[in-house]
């Protein structure tokens, strides 16, 4: 058991398997039943069922905490004595009221049917008829998680489809529209490969997405959307009147602006990890622009399946994964006043948890240790830098 993600008030515990089913988590003197039986598909190691009588795997969210406070994570159960499996700490409250809050998936690759270098990671076949694919409950799950947890709008960071077929496109319309509150979305790489228009597929279901710069203005902060992906390309690309939009955009912010792209920015001018990122000369022209622009506190980019934060020319950049493979999770923003924090959780609906669980296997194991990153990359606050006054 470990922690995976915390806020000011709240932390979320994962856990691959248990000794039982029946098993108490005590944190801040509360207790809380955990354990469930895997599906009949979990595999805990290649081609091999799950242990019988263990439990798992499964993630608790537990609210009501006090910021900035240490707390101990006890477990027991099974005739096992209780005992302490880790200890967490929440994050202090950002400065000042809060005042919004928005969700991001990204990467969910619907159309998708395998994954791992081999594609030995797959659904079981027979598919039950209760059991959507596993890119559509992912991204389902997700949304409706984020929802839960409080979020007013969601983004989507591209790669929605594996191929951009029209059945591709037509499910990323039905799994997004079910979600109750404003949803804009961004393309990727895997979004402008294939024989349909996904943008046009999105539009016509009343989904906002484009090749056009976009604002979109919530309390607290302007969100600015690009475009990065280029027919026939893997790695992102940002012509100069793009890019001269998005900074007049961020500029023209009446506060702190975010900046959000499928693909993320090259950190030097050589790659140095895979998959590419938005080449040198687009980053750096981006950069320069929206650091002159004073207003842009954040970066936010998918396309990596992996959870990261660093800094590009002085601006704050955070990658979020993919919603259907190891982790499988979504990332929440809360505005406030004075600044604004990260959290992503890992999806926690049964069927999603078990299918991500398994999934931590792909390259020989490599992706379970790569793609999560630190609890620092998943979960932190930044604070507002002084601004200039907008449209300076």
């Amino acid at each position: 058991m470990r922690v995976f993600a915390v806020e000011d008030r709240s932390l979320q515990l994962e856990w691959a398997a248990l000794a039982g089913p029946d098993m108490t988590v005590e944190v801040g003197g509360r207790a809380f039943a955990v354990g469930g039986t895997p599906p009949s598909w979990y595999r805990l190691k290649w081609n091999r069922k799950p242990v019988l009588g263990a439990a798992g795997p499964g993630a608790l969210t537990v609210d009501g905490l006090d910021p900035d406070t240490s707390y101990d994570v006890c477990l027991s159960g099974q005739q096992l004595p209780r005992r302490l499996v880790t200890r967490a700490r929440t994050l202090p409250e950002p400065p000042g009221r809060l005042l919004a809050r928005f969700a991001t998936i990204s990467d969910c690759h619907i159309g998708e049917f395998r994954l791992g270098s081999l594609g030995r990671l797959h659904d079981p076949r027979p598919r039950p008829k209760d059991l959507a694919p596993y890119p559509i409950r992912c991204a389902g799950a997700a949304i409706r998680e984020a929802e839960a947890w409080g979020a007013e709008i969601l983004v989507v960071k591209g790669d929605l489809t594996r191929d951009a077929a029209a059945k591709e496109a037509n499910d990323v319309a039905d799994v997004l529209a079910t979600a109750s509150i404003p949803v804009h979305a961004t393309l990727g790489n895997h979004d402008v490969q294939g024989p349909v228009d996904v943008g046009a597929v999105l539009a016509r279901r009343g989904i906002s997405t484009g090749s056009e710069a976009r604002a979109i203005d919530i309390e607290g902060v302007r969100l600015v959307l690009g475009h990065s992906p280029v027919p026939g390309l893997h790695s992102g690309r940002l012509d100069a009147d793009h890019v001269k939009d998005l900074v007049a955009l961020a500029a023209a912010a009446p506060g702190p602006a975010i900046l959000v792209l499928h693909h993320p920015p090259r950190r030097w001018p050589v790659s140095t990890y895979y998959p590419p990122a938005i080449s040198w000369r687009d980053t750096s022209l981006l950069f320069s622009g929206l650091a002159g622009s004073g207003r842009t506190a954040l970066v936010l980019a998918g396309h990596t399946h992996r959870n990261r934060r660093y800094r590009v020319r002085g601006l704050d950049v955070a990658e979020v994964g993919s919603t259907k493979d190891y982790p499988g999770q979504w990332a929440g923003y809360s505005v406030y006043e004075g600044g604004v924090r990260q959290v992503v959780r890992r999806i926690a609906q049964p069927d999603v948890i078990a299918w991500t669980e398994m999934t931590k296997r792909a390259i020989g194991g490599i992706w379970g240790i790569w793609s999560p990153g630190s609890l620092a990359d998943r979960c932190w606050t930044l604070e507002w830098p002084a601004r200039t006054p907008a449209g300076n």
